[in-house]
């Protein structure tokens, strides 16, 4: 179930994607259906009951801070439906749910690799966070993107602006036109939709980059034509909810995965990391992407502690 609609190149976009790879790899055991809520929040509980309702599926995927509220009390109602709740933390204690696990992704860890990555890039010691909402899991991408930076140069500075959006492109375009003007040169764009307008903005400044998120977002716009953005496009924060879904789906098959618990997946894994195009070989030199690699090390071995809004 996708509370927005699939095309954002980034989070939604990834989810599909493991769909598809497992109906690819697994379609004599699993048949799958991803359904588009469209962005108007006032038809999500509704849409959300007609999905239970119609009993139709082993399992129901859905997730973001949106839809908490109304799965915990879906769940309830309906306590044999498997669930699997992703990118926010469920509390298991206050709603206690043998039916359900919780699939959260370690944005933290990603962030601060390429938080780090953007003060190795940065010219002008300036550069910014553009959230879509506040919520835990965006400032969680903030936590680790600011103390990735300042483990690289502690006297960078690390703006945290938002859009106050998830579809709204224009407001991302306006919230990043506004901090290229005053002076910063990477922007993370953490918005889904409305993140891609930020691409838009960097395409109107020399010298500036943008941070993309969840998918490999350089390599789409390479993919769609769609050059100019891929060449600002520094690197992206890849959250890999495609890998997330389909090693899930091998561990039902097997009988391994736990329900009634939080699942926390990231660098180790490979469920987050950091994408490296030909603009990143670019920006950033070989003993600098080096580094990267061995920060990705430390973060997996637990070496670096990176900072968490949890």
């Amino acid at each position: 179930c996708v509370n927005g609609t699939l095309g954002d190149k980034s989070f939604f976009d990834s989810g599909n994607e493991g769909m598809q790879w497992i109906e690819r790899d697994f379609g004599d055991k699993a048949e799958t259906e991803v359904i588009e809520f469209s962005y108007d929040d006032t038809t999500w509980q509704s849409k959300l009951e007609n999905v239970f309702m119609s009993e139709s599926y082993d399992i129901i995927i859905v997730g973001t801070y949106d839809m908490l509220g109304m799965t915990v009390e879906l769940t309830e109602e309906y306590p044999n439906q498997k669930v699997w709740f992703y990118d926010e933390q469920w509390d298991f204690e206050a709603n206690p749910r043998e039916n359900v696990i919780s699939l959260l992704f370690k944005q933290n860890e990603g962030s601060y690799v390429v938080g780090y990555m953007a003060a190795m890039a940065t010219k002008t010691n300036h550069i910014s966070f553009c959230g879509g909402m506040s919520n835990t899991v965006l400032l969680d991408f903030f936590a680790g993107y600011e103390q990735g930076a300042k483990a690289y140069n502690p006297d960078i500075v690390v703006d945290e602006t938002w859009m106050d959006s998830f579809s709204d492109s224009s407001k991302g375009k306006d919230v990043a036109s506004s901090s290229y003007s005053q002076g910063v040169d990477v922007v993370f764009a953490c918005g889904g939709s409305a993140g891609l307008g930020v691409f838009e903005a960097a395409l109107e400044y020399d010298d500036v980059y943008v941070i993309g998120v969840d998918g490999d977002q350089g390599a789409m716009w390479e993919a769609a034509g769609e050059k100019a953005k891929a060449d600002k496009t520094l690197t992206s924060m890849t959250k890999n909810v495609n890998q997330g879904f389909y090693d899930t789906f091998k561990q039902e098959l097997d009988g391994t995965l736990e329900y009634g618990k939080n699942y926390r997946l990231g660098v180790n894994g490979g469920y987050v990391g950091a994408a490296v195009t030909s603009t990143t070989k670019a920006a950033l030199t070989d003993d600098q992407l080096k580094t990267v690699e061995d920060i990705k090390a430390k973060i997996a071995d637990g070496s670096i502690d990176v900072a968490t809004a949890f």
